[in-house]
């Protein structure tokens, strides 16, 4: 038991800032700047303190008054930068800096044990904004170190090594995984995240879908890394700066569709003014499902879709029905909607046809396939009237769209150049260099321009498969859009006019086109061996990752089922759960009071090393009887042994002192030493 009058000395206080630091570092990446400016001047305070004698606030009124200033400075600086709202930010900001600002005026016991128990709050505030196996590992390491502090002023002796220390908090940590894995399993589950507070989707996440297309304007920044609520002629091509991940698929089987086929449908554009791409107005999107016919082989899979705040799901074009376990709806457009925002990673199942017929019979919305903008594309009107007078039906018309792509000098390109005045004119008769977005644009407008009905479709295409576990990851980089065309008694028919500048776009997908700095780190992508090795790190680090987010991350109450069934408990439902996991914490106490009691070794270190050099004598016959000293055997183990009489002396002599004379901390070590060196031999 710790003396009364006990006070944290540097050596403890220089521990639990290790810690503590440790445990703040991610936030210095979250929070603003002057967050953990402020964090590192208090901690950087107390140190000075412990190594240059610098004074506390303790020492003076004034430097009293500047710690308090520098508190009240924090919450007014608060309050400017996130208002009056109590959120996720403010609040770990708050106790980011309060911690720091409690370290300093650490005079107690009392001090030490709230501001350990504040770093465990600080570990707990790293999971709202990350959960990902990296933050895990960090955050463990802290909870060992912060355990280790509470070790070192609880412990029967003024210092304990560290090797101790951490090894006897390590120890406790894992004592204790049992009991967590039994409520990770079992404590019944709720929609959401892990932590029960979801993500800011509308700031932590930009790599969204949009609804709009806006020809012309390229984006400045790196803000919109991912497709944002207005995407522009060029603002697609800037997603092949974002390796962020927008979904995994796992097919059942691994059966796989050619990546030409893997098409993954997402909003569907409708209107434009010239410049500006949106969808139709919800009057004139229902919720009734579309007319399709599906024929040719059915691909089923689940996806994992990252959050974007918005209501979209994404699908293999096209879904064969609606996901039955996710609140969802296909609309008339054959878009797939959430019925809420999608601001957690969410998961579904779906099968798929990539052989359909979609609304053959006809389309209510029709006329709002064939608008175009008065006054605009003069240019490409005038082309379009021209080659609808030499061709002979609107098959023949498309041929000769697609041809005029095919034979020119157009160019796919992952940088096009920004355009200005009639965005589309500008494209097809000058610069003819662009991305996806600049060939589904410009070849709806030819087909509208002909009287064939047409719109664009934004999503992703194709897709990066992991050998090692057969999941296909999708991520911003392969955004993508193409469009649509409605032919009488085919419906709607998908045509992708970036194929036919680039068919390797969608052959082999945008990693083939991307260099191999962007596959692997620049000082390997001169060596194939090294990139090819790069490669095969990378795939078994995200298959791992990629099953860490399912299996922990994503544990909510549709796995925990799976998980439960699996392990016999059928029909679990809350009561069930409750009565298993109060009947596994009853069992895992009683294990625990059952070998606390029949604990053999000692709890003191020195009595566990010193049972040990008796046990080596015990094989010469040498037992120790409960009514002889630790003297008095070690004069009949000399008689027995003659040639070791200096070495059981020394270990007698150094256990007598640790456990009578408490000189624990000094010769503990020597004597382990000692007993690990006692091998006697006959």
């Amino acid at each position: 038991m710790t003396k009364p009058d006990f006070s944290p000395d540097h050596h403890h206080i220089n521990s639990l800032i290790v810690a503590l630091l440790l445990g703040a570092i991610p936030h210095f990446i979250y929070q603003p700047f002057w967050v953990g400016l402020m964090f590192v001047v208090m901690i950087s305070w107390r140190l000075l303190h412990s190594y240059r004698g610098w004074p506390l606030p303790v020492a003076s009124r004034w430097l009293k008054v500047l710690h308090n200033g520098g508190a009240a400075l924090t919450i007014v600086l608060i309050f400017t930068q996130f208002g009056l709202t109590i959120g996720r930010d403010s609040g770990a900001a708050l106790l980011t800096i309060m911690l720091a600002f409690k370290v300093v005026e650490i005079r107690s016991l009392r001090d030490y044990y709230v501001s350990c128990f504040l770093g465990f709050f600080l570990v707990i505030t790293n999971f709202f904004y990350s959960e990902s196996l990296m933050m895990v590992v960090l955050m463990f390491a802290v909870i060992i170190l912060l355990t280790s502090c509470l070790v070192s002023v609880n412990s029967s002796h003024d210092v304990q090594g560290i090797k101790q220390r951490l090894r006897l908090a390590l120890k406790m940590v894992f004592q204790a995984m049992p009991v967590m894995l039994f409520l990770f399993l079992l404590f019944p589950r709720i929609p959401g995240p892990i932590w029960g507070l979801p993500k800011d989707a509308n700031s932590a996440v930009t790599t969204t879908m949009t609804e709009q297309i806006t020809l012309g304007e390229i984006p400045s920044g790196t803000g919109t890394s991912g497709i944002s609520d207005s995407i522009q002629m060029g603002k697609i091509s800037q997603l092949i700066l974002s390796d962020e991940t927008a979904f995994r698929v796992q097919f059942e089987n691994d059966t796989i569709p050619p990546s030409s086929q893997l098409y993954w449908r997402g909003p569907v554009l409708w209107h434009t003014d010239g410049t500006v791409w949106s969808p139709l107005a919800p009057k004139h999107v229902n919720k009734q499902s579309p007319q399709i016919t599906h024929s040719g082989s059915q691909f089923s899979y689940s996806m994992t879709l990252e959050p974007h705040n918005k209501r979209w799901l994404f699908a293999l074009d096209f879904p064969t029905q609606k996901p039955t376990s996710f609140p969802s709806y296909l609309s008339s457009d054959g878009r797939l909607n959430s019925q809420s925002k999608i601001k957690n990673r969410s998961q579904y199942a779906l099968s798929s046809s990539t052989d359909y017929r979609f609304n053959a019979e006809g389309d209510n919305n029709l006329w709002a396939a064939l608008q175009l903008p008065k006054d605009k594309h003069p240019q490409t009107l005038a082309l379009a009237e021209k080659w609808q007078q030499e061709t002979d039906n609107k098959h023949d018309y498309i041929d000769r769209v697609l041809r005029f792509f095919n034979t020119q000098n157009f160019v796919y390109s992952l940088t096009p150049p920004q355009l200005s005045g009639d965005i589309v004119d500008m494209f097809l008769f000058d610069s003819r260099e662009g991305f996806c977005e600049h060939y589904a644009a410009s070849f709806t407008v030819l087909m509208r321009a002909a009287d064939i009905p047409a719109r664009i479709v934004t999503g992703y295409q194709g897709g990066d498969l992991n050998p090692v576990d057969n999941v296909l990851t999708v991520r911003q980089r392969d955004a993508h859009a193409w469009t649509e065309v409605w032919l009488k008694d085919r419906g709607w028919i998908r045509i992708d006019p970036t194929s036919a500048v680039s068919s390797q776009r969608v052959e082999q997908g945008i990693s083939g086109l991307l260099p191999n700095e962007r596959n692997s780190p620049r000082i390997l992508s001169q060596s194939d061996a090294l990139t090819e090795l790069w490669q095969h790190m990378e795939n078994n680090w995200d298959a791992f990752n990629n099953s860490w987010d399912i299996w922990v991350v994503g544990y909510g109450p549709q796995i925990q089922k799976q998980v439960l069934s699996k392990l016999g408990m059928n029909n679990p439902d809350w009561k069930k759960m409750t009565i298993w996991l109060a009947s596994l914490l009853l069992l895992s106490g009683l294990v625990m009071v059952l070998a606390s009691l029949y604990r053999r070794r000692d709890s003191d270190p020195a009595v566990a090393l010193y049972q040990t050099f008796c046990r080596k004598m015990a094989k010469f016959g040498l037992t120790k009887h409960d009514y002889e000293g630790p003297h008095d055997f070690a004069l009949r183990a000399q008689y027995v042994l003659p040639d070791y009489q200096l070495q059981i002396h020394q270990i007698t002599t150094l256990y007598s002192h640790i456990r009578y004379r408490h000189e624990q901390p000094l010769l503990l070590e020597e004597l382990a030493q000692k007993v690990k060196a006692f091998r006697p031999q006959k």
